[in-house]
C-alpha cells in the first residue's frame, strides 16, 4: 500500500510540475494570465500593465478625493459665483432655500454659511477676522483641519484675529494673532452663522461685511473685497467623477509647493502622467485607463458610502444609524493607523474637516448620524412612504435638523419644496410627550403634519443626516437614540 501511494504523490508531482510550465491564473482578472516556463506571455504583459495602470488611477481617484473636492469648491467659488479674488465672500443668505438650487456635499439647510478662500503664494501672510459666535474653521487645499474658528476655536466664540503663514514663510511673526503655518497656499475659511445673530438676506450680508475679513497683512483690509449672496445661483462644488478629475489634479500640482505631497503621492501621480513642471497629455490609451481608474473607484466609493463594512460605522448595536467620521477621529486615524475606507467616505459625501465634528464638545460642537436604510434593513426609496420618531429631549443647544439627500449627488434632494428638511426653526408639531415624529413620502403629508413633511421622489433614492448643534450629554452617553425609520406602506 505504502509503495503505491509512493507512486501516486510521484505521479501528482511529475503532473503539477508539468502544469506549471504553461500556468493560467484566472483569480484576479476575468481574462487569463498565462506564463511560458515562468514568463509571462506577451498577451499577459500587456493586460497586466492595462490593469496597472487602472488601478493607479483608481487609487489616486480615492486618495486625491479630498484634494479634488476641497479645489472643486475653489473653482466654483470662482466660475459659478464670480468670487475671483481671494478674500471674497459669498454667503448663502436664507437658510433652506438659499442651497436647494446648488449642488453641494450634504449642505445642511438651517446655517448662514459664509465661504472664501486665501491665496498665500499671491498675497503672502493673510489675516483672517472672524465673526462671533460662528462655527466655522479653516482647511488647507487637502481638506485637512488646520484651525477651528469662532465657538469651538482659540477666540472661544468671541471674535479674533488669525494670521495664515504660507508653506514656506520663514519671516518674522507679530503679535496679536492666533497663528498658524498652511500645508498649502489656498486654503478654505468657512464659517455657518446661527441665522438668530446674522439675520437673513441683506442683513446677513452686512453682518459678514462687518465682522468676517480676509486679507495679506502686508496690505490691509481690502477696500474693493466683495460680499456677496449666492442664494438661488446653483453651481456645482462637488469633485469631478470623470476624467476631468485628473485635469484638476494637474492644476493643483502645477500650483501648489512639492511639500504639500508626499514622495509616495508624488510618485502616484508621476506613474498616471501627472508631474510637477510638465504638460499632463495622456495618449488615447492611457485616458482609456483612467477613465476605467474613475469607473473603479466611483464604484468602490458608492459601495463603501452606503454599506461600509467596518463595524465601527455603526453608531448603534440595535439601530441602522451611522457615523461619518468613522473611528472619531477628524484625521482618520486609529491605534496609528490611517482608516483609508473611512477618510474616502467622509469625501465622497460631505465637506468640512474639523474635530468640532468628531469631538465630545458638550453643547459647542456638531454631531452628525447618517441613515440610508430603513428599520428592515432595505435602502430608502422615494416611491415608499416612511416615519421617523424623535424621542422627547432631543440633545441640541442651538438647533437639530433632518436633511435628505440623493445617494448619486449626495446633495440636498430637488424634491420643489423650498428645503428638503425639518428643524427646531421650522417649529414642527410636537407631540404631548415632547418627541417629534417626521414623515416621507412621494404624495402628501399626513393630516395637520405640513411642518414635518418632506417629499420623496418615486424611484429615487435618499438618505437623511440627523444633525445636532450643541450636542448634549444624553447622545454622548446614548440615553436619548432616535428610533429607526419604519416603512409605513
Amino acid at each position: 500500500m505504502k509503495t503505491t501511494l509512493n507512486i501516486v504523490a510521484a505521479g501528482f508531482l511529475i503532473l503539477l510540475a508539468a502544469c506549471t510550465q504553461k500556468q493560467t491564473n484566472k483569480s484576479c482578472c476575468k481574462e487569463a494570465f498565462e506564463y511560458v516556463g515562468g514568463y509571462p506571455t506577451e498577451a499577459t504583459i500587456e493586460k497586466a500593465y492595462e490593469q496597472l495602470d487602472i488601478q493607479r488611477a483608481s487609487q489616486a481617484y480615492l486618495h486625491f478625493m479630498s484634494m479634488t473636492s476641497q479645489n472643486a469648491i475653489f473653482e466654483s467659488t470662482i466660475k459659478d459665483y464670480g468670487l475671483t479674488n481671494p478674500g471674497d465672500v459669498g454667503i448663502y443668505t436664507e437658510p433652506g432655500e438659499g442651497k436647494s438650487e446648488a449642488i453641494g456635499l450634504t449642505y445642511n439647510t438651517e446655517s448662514i454659511y459664509s465661504t472664501a478662500f486665501t491665496d498665500l503664494k499671491a498675497d503672502g501672510p493673510t489675516v483672517v477676522e472672524t465673526p462671533p459666535n460662528v462655527l466655522g474653521m479653516v482647511d488647507d487645499g487637502w481638506m485637512r483641519f488646520i484651525t477651528d474658528l469662532g465657538n469651538a476655536g482659540p477666540d472661544k466664540g468671541q471674535g479674533g484675529k488669525y494670521l495664515l503663514l504660507p508653506p514656506d514663510y520663514d519671516g518674522s511673526v507679530p503679535d496679536g494673532y492666533f497663528v498658524f503655518k498652511c500645508p498649502t497656499y489656498r486654503n478654505w475659511v468657512m464659517a455657518r452663522g446661527f441665522v438668530q445673530n446674522t439675520g437673513t438676506g441683506e442683513d446677513a450680508i452686512k453682518y459678514y461685511k462687518e465682522n468676517f475679513k480676509i486679507y495679506p497683512l502686508a496690505t490691509g483690509p481690502r477696500n474693493d473685497a466683495k460680499y456677496e449672496s449666492i442664494s438661488f445661483k446653483g453651481g456645482n462644488t462637488t469633485h469631478p467623477r470623470d476624467i476631468t478629475c485628473f485635469d484638476l489634479l494637474n492644476k493643483i500640482v502645477q500650483y501648489e509647493p512639492r511639500s504639500a505631497f508626499t514622495a509616495y503621492e508624488l510618485g502616484l501621480l508621476k506613474a498616471i502622467g501627472i508631474e510637477k513642471g510638465k504638460d499632463f497629455a495622456p495618449d488615447e490609451r492611457m485616458k482609456k485607463m483612467l477613465t476605467e481608474g474613475v469607473k473603479l473607484g466611483e464604484a468602490f466609493s458608492k459601495a463603501n458610502a452606503f454599506a461600509h463594512r467596518d463595524k465601527m460605522a455603526k453608531i448603534y448595536d440595535d439601530r441602522h444609524y451611522e457615523y461619518i467620521f468613522i473611528g472619531g477621529s477628524h484625521e482618520f486615524i486609529k491605534d496609528g493607523a490611517l482608516l483609508m475606507d473611512a477618510k474616502t467616505l467622509f469625501h465622497y459625501t460631505a465637506i468640512v474637516i474639523t474635530p468640532a465634528m468628531t469631538n465630545k464638545m458638550v453643547g459647542i460642537g456638531s454631531q452628525y448620524l447618517g441613515a440610508y436604510r430603513d428599520a428592515a434593513g432595505n435602502y430608502l426609496m422615494g416611491e415608499d412612504s416612511y416615519k421617523l420618531h424623535l424621542p422627547a429631549g432631543i440633545p441640541a443647544k442651538d438647533f437639530w435638523s433632518v436633511t435628505l439627500y440623493h445617494p448619486d449627488t449626495r446633495s440636498l434632494l430637488q424634491n420643489g419644496q423650498p428645503k428638503p428638511s425639518v428643524s427646531t426653526y421650522d417649529e414642527p408639531v410636537i407631540n404631548d410627550d415632547g418627541s417629534v415624529d417626521i414623515y416621507f413620502g412621494p404624495d402628501k403629508a399626513p393630516e395637520g403634519m405640513e411642518k414635518n413633511w418632506v417629499k420623496t421622489l418615486p424611484g429615487e433614492g435618499w438618505f437623511l443626516y440627523i444633525r445636532l448643534y450643541g450636542p448634549l450629554e444624553s447622545y454622548f452617553d446614548q440615553s436619548w437614540k432616535p428610533d429607526d425609520v419604519i416603512k409605513t406602506d
